[in-house]
C-alpha cells in the first residue's frame, strides 16, 4: 500500500510502513546516513540522516528528526534541505571525523568509500579539530581481514552484522570512559564464515579485505565482470574484478532473492584458485609439453574407437552439453559416483514435483525443519537466511506493539520469547545447533527414519519404514509444522544417503500447505545442470565402471579439480585406450592428452543453482597461454572428427543449439543480449599508461565474440534504465553520481524484500511440475554397519571445497583432519580432546573432538578437500604414537611456512606480470 508524504513541499507516494531514510533514498534522493542498512534495520547511531518534519503546511520552525527512526505517515510533511537539518548534518560528520586520520591516500577503502560521499555530500571539506588525535593499536583478525581501527566512526555496523545477524560471538563494541573500540578481545582469526562481509558493511576503511590489500588496485583502475560464485550450490551472485590480467577480489553483487548484500568468505576469498602457479597453461601429450599442431596429438583425438565422455559438476552447462553432443548421450556419465547418482535422480525427481525456496523466501519461514543436513558448512548462506527466518515471530509480535518491524533493536529485545521454532534432525555441531528448539541425534539412517514417521503422522498415507517407534520431540515437531502457515523443510547430500532426500519430499507432501517450503542442496555449483542433462539416455556410473575396466573405450574427462576425480582419473588411464582430460589446474599424467582450459574468470558460462535457476556469467580477463574454454576444445575437436559440432563458431551458436533441447533456456541468454554491458566505470584510468612499457597505443578491449558486454566504459551503467524502464541486466559494479561505494545498491533499489515479496525471475530448468507422490522406503536403506566405528562425513566451510582450497587464504584458514565422537565412546577406547589417531591402517592422522551430538558407535570425520581419504566403516581407532605425532606437528609446520612462501612468490608473480603484459595468441582458437 501506497502513502502520500511532502518532502520540501514537493509530493510522492512511497511504500506504507518503511522509515523516512529508505523512502528518500528510494526515492533517489541525497540523504546521507551511516548506521542504517536495509538487511539490518534501524538503529539511529549516527545521527547522520536528520531532517525536519513539520505539523502541517503552517508550520514554518518544525523541529529535527532522525530519518532512519521515523516511520512515514499519510500527509508527512519533512524537508532535507532547509538550513538548520544541512547544519545539523555537517556538525554531526565534522564531530565524527574529529579522530578520523584523513589517510584517504594510503587507505585500502579510498574511491570507494562511504564516508568519503558522506562528507562530500554533506559539505565538510576541511579539518576543524586542531589537537591530538585519539588512536587506538590494531589487532591481528587472521589472513582474511585486516583491522584499522582509527578509521572508526562509531556506527555500529560491524557489530551489528557480525553479533546479530550473523550470529558470531567473538567481535563487539568494547567501551571504557569515552572510547569505543570495535574488535576482539584479543588478536586472533575472526571466527565467524561471514566475516568478510565487515568490508562492505563498514562504511569507512576499519575492516579491508588483506588479499586484497597484498596486491592492490584502486577502484577507478580495475575493471569487473558479473559472475557466479563457484563454492557451492546457492549461486550467489558476485562481482570478480581485474587489473593486468589477474583477479584481484570478489565483491557482493545483489541479488534480492539469493545472497542479497552478503556473501560467506569461502565464496570471498576462495576464488583465488585462478592465480594459482599450477594453473594449466600448455598442452600436454604423454607428460610433455606440445601444440596442437601435433600430428601424434591429432591422430589420438580423431581414433575411431568408442568414445566415453565424463561430465563435471564444477564445469559450465555450456562445457558439459558440447562433451554430451561429442560423444553422444548414451556415452555421457554424469556421475561416476553410484551412490551420488542415486541422489542426483532423486534430487531432479523431488526439483520436478515442488519448486525451491529462495533466500529471501527462506527468511519468511514461521517453522524450519533441517533434515539430515549441515548448511552451516555445505551452503553457509543459506544457514545465514535461515537465521534470519528464527526473527519472524519477534517482528510480528513487534507489529502487534505498533513497533515497525526494520526497528532492530526493539524486535532483538522481544526476540529471546518468541523464536521461530527449529528442529534439527541428523549429527554434528554447528552454530544453528545452538539455536535449535528440537535437536535428534542420529546417523543418517535413524534421521531418515524419523523423517519418514513424521511425514505419517502428518498424514496417515504417507509410508514408513518398518521401524516405528517415533522420538517423543516428533510427535511435538509435528504439531507445530502443521500450525505454520509458511513451514521450511531443509536437507540435501552431505550425509550421502538418498532415504533422506525422500523423506524430504514426504514431510512437504505431507504438509498439504500451498506456502509450504523445501530446499535441497546439492553438493557443487552445477550438480542439477548435471541432473538435466542425465534425464534421458545416459551412461551409469556401473556401466562406465565396466566399460573401462574392459578396455572397450576412449575416455574424455572434464576434469576442473578435486583430489577424488585424480584418483578416479589414475585408476581409469590403466584402461582406457586413450585418456583425454580437459583440465585447469592438475597435473598431467604421463599416459595422457592434458588440454589446459580457462577458469570461470577467464570465459562465459552457465550454471544452474540449488533451485534448477539458470545463471550465467562474463568473463574479467583472457585465458593465458594455450587455455581455452572447455566447449571450445571439444568443438576443435569435432571438426578433426568430422562431427557436427565442429560446425559450432561461437558461444552464441552452441546456446542455440542448447535452446533447441531445451526450448525454454532461449529465454534467458536472449534477456542477457538485450544490451551492452559497461565492464569499467565512467572513472576508469590508465588504459593506455598500462602497455606504455610496450605501446603507446590503446590495446583494443578483450571480448568474446559476440559477447553481450564490452571491457570497456561502453554500456549500461549502474541505475540506467533502458527505454525509460528498469533492467534486469547484471550490473558490473556499483556506482552512481555521488555514490561510490557499494551503498550506492542501497540508494537505487525499491524496499528491500518488503512484505510482499516480489516473485523471482530467471529461467528455471523445470518449467513445468508434475504431481506429487510419495517415497516408499528401500529395504537398501535399512542395512546395518557391521563395524565397531561407523564413519559418518563431515564437512567445514574451509576445507571441504576442492577449488577454494587452491586459494592460500583459504588454505591458511582450513582445519587439520578431524574425528569427532561422543563422551562415552571416548571413555571406552580411553582417548581425550586433542589426541590423534587413525582408523586401522590408514596412514591419514585425525585429531579427536568430543561432542555430544554423534550418534551411537559413530564417528564423524572431516578431512580437507586437498586429502584423499577412503570413507569407509572402520573396526579400530589407534592411538598415534609418539613419533607420528611429532612428524605429523613438523608437516603442520612446514605447510604453514610453505604457505608463506607460496603467498609471497604468488604476489611477487603477479607483480612482475603487471610490469610484462605480453600480447599472446591462443593457438587452435576458433
Amino acid at each position: 500500500m501506497m502513502t502520500k508524504i511532502f518532502i520540501d513541499n514537493q509530493q510522492y507516494e512511497v511504500t506504507e510502513g518503511q522509515n523516512l531514510l529508505q523512502a528518500c533514498l528510494s526515492l533517489k534522493k541525497d540523504l546521507p546516513y551511516f548506521c542504517w542498512h536495509p538487511a539490518m534495520g534501524s538503529v539511529g547511531a549516527c545521527r547522520q540522516c536528520a531532517m525536519t518534519q513539520y505539523q502541517d503546511e503552517k508550520d514554518t520552525r518544525g523541529k529535527l528528526i532522525v530519518a532512519c527512526m521515523t516511520p512515514v505517515s499519510e500527509g508527512m510533511r519533512v524537508s532535507m534541505n532547509q538550513r538548520q537539518e544541512t547544519e545539523f548534518r555537517e556538525n554531526v560528520i565534522s564531530a565524527l571525523m574529529t579522530h578520523h586520520p584523513h589517510d584517504c591516500p594510503v587507505c585500502a577503502e579510498g574511491g570507494e568509500c562511504h564516508l568519503q560521499d558522506m562528507t562530500v555530500m554533506t559539505g565538510h571539506y576541511k579539518r576543524g579539530f586542531k589537537g591530538k588525535k585519539t588512536t587506538f593499536p590494531n589487532q591481528e583478525l587472521g589472513p582474511l581481514i585486516k583491522h584499522e581501527m582509527n578509521r572508526c566512526i562509531t556506527c555500529y555496523r560491524c557489530e551489528r552484522f557480525y553479533k546479530d545477524y550473523a550470529g558470531g560471538k567473538d567481535l563487539a563494541a568494547q567501551a571504557s570512559k569515552n572510547h569505543v573500540y570495535f574488535g576482539r578481545q584479543c588478536d586472533g582469526t575472526l571466527e565467524s564464515e561471514f566475516a568478510g562481509n565487515l568490508v562492505e558493511v563498514c562504511p569507512t576503511g576499519v575492516f579491508t579485505d588483506k588479499p586484497f590489500g597484498d596486491h592492490y588496485a584502486r577502484k577507478w583502475d580495475i575493471q569487473a565482470a558479473p559472475s557466479i560464485c563457484q563454492h557451492c550450490s546457492v549461486g550467489c551472485n558476485i562481482t570478480l574484478s581485474e587489473r593486468y590480467g589477474s583477479v584481484r577480489r570478489v565483491t557482493n553483487r545483489f541479488n534480492d532473492h539469493l545472497n542479497s548484500y552478503f556473501l560467506c568468505d569461502r565464496g570471498r576469498f576462495g576464488f583465488d584458485f585462478v592465480n594459482s602457479p599450477q594453473r594449466r597453461q600448455t598442452i600436454s601429450l604423454d607428460g610433455q609439453d606440445t601444440r596442437w599442431s601435433d600430428t601424434e596429438l591429432q591422430n589420438r583425438l580423431k581414433d575411431k574407437g568408442k568414445w566415453i565422455g565424463v561430465g563435471s559438476s564444477q564445469a559450465s552447462l555450456e562445457d558439459n552439453f558440447a562433451l554430451q553432443q561429442l560423444v553422444g548421450a548414451e556415452n555421457f556419465c554424469a556421475m561416476p559416483d553410484a551412490e551420488q547418482e542415486k541422489l542426483l535422480e532423486l534430487h531432479m525427481a523431488i526439483l520436478q514435483q515442488w519448486p525451491q525456496a529462495s533466500l529471501a523466501q527462506i527468511e519468511q519461514a514461521d517453522a524450519v525443519l533441517i533434515l539430515g543436513e549441515d548448511i552451516n558448512n555445505s551452503a553457509p548462506r543459506i544457514a545465514l537466511s535461515v537465521r534470519q527466518a528464527l526473527l519472524n515471530n519477534a517482528k510480528q509480535q513487534a507489529e502487534k506493539l505498533r513497533v515497525p518491524r526494520w526497528q532492530d533493536a526493539a524486535v532483538r529485545q522481544i526476540l529471546p520469547h518468541n523464536k521461530v521454532p527449529l528442529a534439527i534432525l541428523g549429527y554434528g555441531d554447528n552454530a544453528l545447533v545452538e539455536q535449535a528448539s528440537l535437536h535428534i541425534v542420529g546417523d543418517q539412517k535413524q534421521t531418515a527414519e524419523q523423517g519418514f514417521l513424521l511425514a505419517n503422522l502428518l498424514n496417515d498415507h504417507a509410508p514408513t519404514p518398518r521401524v516405528q517407534k517415533v522420538e517423543e520431540g516428533i510427535k511435538q515437531l509435528a504439531g507445530i509444522l502443521r500450525q505454520a502457515k509458511r513451514p521450511l523443510i531443509v536437507s540435501g547430500w552431505s550425509a550421502n544417503h538418498s532415504a533422506i532426500l525422500a523423506a524430504a519430499a514426504n514431510i512437504r507432501r505431507a504438509l498439504h500447505n500451498e506456502q509450504a517450503m523445501i530446499c535441497i542442496v546439492p553438493p557443487e555449483g552445477n550438480m542439477l545442470g548435471l541432473g538435466m542433462l542425465a534425464q534421458g539416455a545416459h551412461l551409469t556410473a556401473n556401466e562406465l565402471a565396466n566399460q573401462v575396466d574392459k578396455n572397450q573405450a576412449n575416455l574424455l574427462v572434464l576434469d576442473h579439480y578435486s583430489v577424488q576425480r585424480q584418483h578416479q582419473i589414475g585408476e581409469w588411464q590403466k584402461s582406457a585406450n586413450h585418456l583425454i582430460r580437459l583440465s585447469q589446474l592438475a597435473e598431467p599424467l604421463k599416459k595422457e592428452i592434458n588440454l589446459p582450459v580457462t577458469s570461470f574468470s577467464e570465459s562465459s558460462g552457465t550454471s544452474l543453482n540449488y533451485q534448477g535457476l539458470l545463471q550465467s556469467w562474463l568473463p574479467a580477463a583472457s585465458g593465458s597461454g594455450q587455455s581455452l574454454p572447455a566447449w571450445q576444445w571439444l568443438v576443435n575437436m569435432a571438426k578433426l572428427q568430422d562431427h557436427p559440432l565442429g560446425e559450432i563458431n561461437d558461444l552464441g551458436q552452441l546456446r542455440s543449439l542448447i535452446s533447441a533441447t531445451y526450448l525454454h533456456f532461449d529465454q534467458h541468454w536472449q534477456q542477457t543480449n538485450q544490451q551492452q554491458i559497461a565492464m569499467q566505470s565512467p572513472r576508469y584510468s590508465g588504459r593506455t599508461a598500462m602497455l606504455a612499457n610496450q605501446t603507446v597505443h590503446e590495446p583494443k578491449p578483450f571480448n568474446e565474440i559476440n559477447a553481450p558486454y564490452k571491457h570497456s566504459m561502453e554500456g549500461l551503467l549502474p541505475g540506467q534504465k533502458t527505454n525509460g524502464q528498469d533492467n534486469d541486466n547484471p550490473l558490473a559494479y556499483s556506482w552512481a553520481p555521488g555514490w561510490n561505494s557499494n551503498q550506492s545498491n542501497h540508494k537505487f533499489r525499491d524496499e528491500y524484500r518488503s512484505a510482499e515479496l516480489k516473485a523471482q525471475q530467471g529461467v528455471f530448468c523445470v518449467t513445468e511440475h508434475s504431481d506429487s507422490y510419495w517415497f516408499k522406503w528401500q529395504a537398501s536403506w535399512s542395512s546395518l554397519s557391521k563395524a565397531n566405528w561407523k564413519l559418518l562425513p563431515l564437512q567445514k566451510v574451509f576445507g571441504s571445497d576442492s577449488l577454494s582450497m587452491q586459494a592460500v587464504a583459504i588454505q591458511q584458514m582450513a582445519q587439520q583432519a578431524q574425528i569427532v565422537i561422543a563422551p562415552k565412546q571416548a571413555a571406552e577406547v580411553e582417548l581425550q580432546n586433542g589426541q590423534w589417531v587413525s582408523c586401522d591402517d590408514d596412514k591419514t592422522l585425525l585429531q579427536v573432538s568430543i561432542s555430544d551430538n554423534v550418534p551411537a558407535n559413530c564417528a564423524l570425520v572431516y578431512v580437507p578437500a586437498d586429502q584423499l581419504f577412503n570413507l569407509t566403516e572402520c573396526e579400530v581407532l589407534i592411538p598415534a604414537s609418539s613419533q607420528k605425532v611429532t612428524a605429523h606437528n613438523k608437516r603442520l609446520s612446514d605447510q604453514r611456512q610453505r604457505l608463506q612462501v607460496e603467498k609471497a612468490a604468488l604476489k611477487s608473480r603477479l607483480m612482475t606480470q603487471d610490469q610484462h603484459i605480453p600480447i599472446q595468441f591462443i593457438e587452435g582458437a576458433i
